[in-house]
């Protein structure tokens, strides 16, 4: 009988292990060691920017991480390394549009949906949809009009073959229904279509709007709207593109937090509602605004809801364009 009861002992230290997450006085034991926050992207690039962003303010409240950058491959590399890691909640993904894209550019060894289990949508970064201001358009329907009377008379700077802008050219073409009016000239990097657009080369480029603001301010190019969707406050003269009727906004870049499918449901619940308080301390906000991004903070399951909708439809959309790497 005494055996019984030391195995039973036995088994309930080996429950209560670091490895496995306990329950003491009826909050999770949770964050007694460092978060690896894999960035899938090169340091100090904007999604690295918003991960350390937020990362610092989680260190108020007990959850220390530590920033592992693997970029590469569009975002694949580093988001294997958490699609094949321990579902322990000490390793997550901070990941960012190319997720729901990447599946369709080229073969991953991951499945973007069932791999991961979402934890919150942390921001979203706006594209500003920008024209050389010799183009004679003042508004969107008007630039519409304009390139339905002059076929293939209009091009339209991409940054990267399948990266958020070019979706974003993509789907604006594809339901103003310009396909056939608006051509798509791709580029190595932003700064070349910047370039190209100040010199009329391209008429029309769908930029980070942290990136456009000098320009417009300026007046060197104009803007007609933004794929927000809510009115920019550092424009708030310039309309969505949803206020339109143009629904592009699933190709607008925005960042995320993902852990690796198995994880436990109470490690994701604290992960979210740890990051959504983060996300609304003024100081935070104020340094997301700095680096052109708006917090969101949405649910798990919000979340999960948004990367199911954005496969199908870049699922449906990316092979029409015929498009191959990743952004």
């Amino acid at each position: 009988m005494r055996f019984q009861y030391a195995s039973a002992a036995c088994v309930a230290l080996c429950l209560a292990s670091p490895s496995t997450p306990s329950l003491a006085q009826g909050k999770l034991d949770y964050g007694s060691r460092p978060i690896r926050l894999v960035v899938p992207v090169a340091a100090g690039g904007g999604t690295d920017t918003v991960a350390r962003i937020v990362a610092a303010g989680l260190e108020t409240t007990g959850l220390r991480s530590v920033i592992d950058n693997r970029g590469g491959a569009g975002g694949v590399i580093g988001t294997e390394t958490v699609a094949r890691a321990s579902p322990d909640g000490y390793t997550l993904l901070f990941a960012y549009a190319s997720h729901t894209t990447a599946p369709f550019l080229a073969k991953v060894p991951y499945d973007a949906d069932r791999d991961f289990f979402p934890v919150t949508q942390v921001g979203v970064s706006p594209l500003l949809l920008l024209v050389n201001p010799a183009l004679p358009v003042a508004n969107v329907k008007e630039l519409i009009a304009l390139a339905k009377s002059k076929p293939r008379g209009l091009n339209v700077g991409i940054a990267t073959a399948g990266s958020a802008g070019h979706l974003s050219a993509e789907l604006f073409k594809l339901r103003t229904g310009t396909s056939d009016s608006i051509v798509s000239v791709i580029y190595k990097g932003g700064a070349a279509v910047q370039i190209a657009l100040l010199s009329n080369e391209v008429q029309l480029f769908f930029a980070s709007a942290i990136t456009a603001v000098p320009y417009v301010k300026s007046g060197k190019v104009r803007s007609l709207a933004t794929s927000a969707r809510q009115r920019l406050a550092s424009f708030p003269e310039v309309p969505t593109l949803g206020e339109l009727g143009i629904a592009i906004d699933a190709a607008t870049p925005w960042q995320g937090m993902l852990a690796p499918a198995k994880t436990p449901n109470a490690i994701v619940m604290q992960l979210y509602e740890e990051v959504a308080k983060v996300l609304k301390r003024p100081d935070i906000i104020e340094r997301l605004a700095a680096a052109g991004t708006d917090p969101v903070g949405s649910t798990p399951a919000e979340f999960r809801a948004k990367i199911k909708r954005e496969l199908d439809e870049f699922g449906k959309l990316i092979p029409t364009l015929k498009l191959k790497g990743v952004s």
